[in-house]
């Protein structure tokens, strides 16, 4: 997902750390949802946020249950019970849920952006 605006940064979804025979750490570049449908719907963008975290995620062969830490800025903190019910729900079958910071944001890319959520995943050798 580079950019190929030449004013614009070029960075990469997912950058990977090797750790030797244990396997690697996986850091994922902070994720939007500026879809029409999802706009000012923090539970919506919430999840559609975590579907494509999945996707890029499986490319390296983990899943979401793989993540182990994960930052999201809320451009408004008294949404944090709406992004909550929906990491809640991302996370349930996990084994153990990921650390997780939240951190008022003010304003985010996009109109209509509400969070944007970066994570850290351990992908185990297999």
């Amino acid at each position: 997902m580079s950019s190929t605006n030449p004013n614009r940064p070029r960075f990469s979804p997912a950058r990977s750390v090797p750790l030797g025979t244990s396997g690697e750490l996986l850091f994922l570049s902070g994720s939007l949802c500026v879809d029409e449908d999802a706009r000012d719907n923090i539970e919506l963008q919430t999840h559609r946020i975590f579907a494509r975290m999945a996707g890029v995620l499986a490319k390296h062969g983990a899943t979401l249950s793989d993540i182990v830490k994960t930052t999201s800025y809320l451009t408004d903190l008294a949404d944090y019970d709406g992004f909550n019910r929906a990491r809640v729900e991302t996370f349930k079958d996990c084994k153990e849920p990921p650390a997780s910071t939240a951190i008022g944001a003010g304003s985010l890319l996009g109109v209509g952006t509400r969070v944007e959520i970066e994570a850290v995943a351990f992908v185990p050798s297999r």
